[in-house]
């Protein structure tokens, strides 16, 4: 008799027990989800302000080239100097001497900065090449500059040195110091500032002949608002030529039949290397970059979350087994429907909480 009474205690017991884990169950699901997704949202943030932040990286590499365009010249004196001759000196060993070299200067002197009051222009608008002497090309092998400085006496003035021109190379691509506005990205302002530092490393000196030698270098810049770039696609590169120049100085020989009369200093200009070096800038995180960031994140935290509550196909994780473990039955061919039907039952209920509904208790 006191079993029968005992029954439905433990049995309400069993229920409240049961009702209990069921919460803890269903809480602690709701609140890894919660912290997953939260975790989640901070990724895509943090991927977000890397994509706008994103400062890009150089790469450097060098590309052989078989021609390269006639700089341009810039020729500065303080109170003027007259160009007589310029010799084209081809890989075939024929020259062009061109008088006053009056097809390629602009004839309008400009000034630009302290001791360059007047400068002229050599230009030759890309149509004259140097070309490499191993191919066969019949390009320019060097241009040669024979120059009078009317007052040596207004040179030296202002100079510690002898009567000399300031003279600087530049890109036919690229030259700020003629076109201000080309100066776009941070470094376009950096070879600006390049060239007017440099000015005074070539000089076309009295009674002196300089041997000057360049290489160009393209360095590729990736403009702020470049969509393609930033979504991961091939970049609009802005590019910006520089060229760096080696000069060496001779004295004049006491031989000068060959020069120009009146000629008072003498340079020449010539290719110094075929090989152009390259920096490119790349973005290192991008939209698609981003994209691919997320996915194989979110896979991670959904394996976690199927690791912990299980998947879809098996909807049962290691959390299960801290609140019930599996029902162990094998359904075989000797057990008779009535058993078969119980032990789904038994399984229906314990794991996915499913419990038949007696009809008898209905009203």
């Amino acid at each position: 008799m006191e079993d029968v009474l005992r029954e439905p205690k433990d049995s309400s017991s069993s229920k409240d027990q049961s009702s209990r884990k069921l919460k803890l169950f269903y809480g602690l699901k709701c609140f890894i989800f919660i912290v997953l997704v939260i975790v989640f949202l901070l990724y895509l943030a943090y991927l977000i302000y890397k994509v706008i932040t994103d400062i890009p990286t150089n790469a450097t590499g060098y590309a052989l080239v078989d021609e390269l365009d006639a700089p341009d010249v810039e020729i500065c004196s303080n109170s003027g100097s007259l160009i007589l001759r310029c010799d084209f000196k081809w890989l075939d060993q024929t020259v062009t001497r061109i008088n006053n070299c009056s097809d390629y200067i602009i004839p309008e002197a400009v000034s630009l900065g302290v001791h360059r009051n007047a400068c002229k222009t050599f230009k030759a608008n890309k149509t004259i090449k140097y070309t490499d002497p191993n191919k066969s090309l019949n390009g320019l092998r060097e241009i040669g500059f024979y120059f009078n400085i009317p007052n040596i006496s207004a040179e030296e003035a202002t100079n510690i040195g002898i009567a000399s021109l300031s003279i600087q190379l530049a890109s036919p691509d690229f030259n700020p110091l003629l076109n201000p506005k080309q100066v776009i990205s941070d470094m376009d302002k950096a070879v600006l500032s390049n060239l007017v530092l440099l000015w005074d490393f070539i000089a076309g000196m009295a009674n002196y002949a300089a041997v000057v030698k360049f290489r160009t270098i393209a360095y590729k810049t990736i403009l702020p608002n470049d969509a393609n770039a930033i979504i991961g696609l091939a970049p609009k590169h802005h590019v910006t030529y520089y060229l760096e120049s080696d000069a060496h100085y001779f004295p004049f020989s006491s031989n000068t039949t060959r020069l120009p009369n009146g000629t008072t200093s003498y340079f020449s200009v010539a290719a110094g290397s075929f090989i152009q070096e390259q920096t490119i800038e790349q973005r290192t995180h991008t939209v698609f970059s981003a994209l691919g960031a997320v996915g194989g994140f979110s896979g991670i935290l959904l394996g976690v979350y199927a690791f912990l509550f299980g998947k879809s196909i098996k909807p049962y994780g290691y959390i299960h087994s801290l609140f019930n473990e599996a029902p162990k039955f094998s359904a075989n061919s000797e057990d008779n429907m009535g058993e078969r039907v119980k032990k789904i039952e038994e399984y229906l209920e314990t794991f996915m909480h499913i419990k038949r509904e007696d009809k008898n208790n209905k009203v």
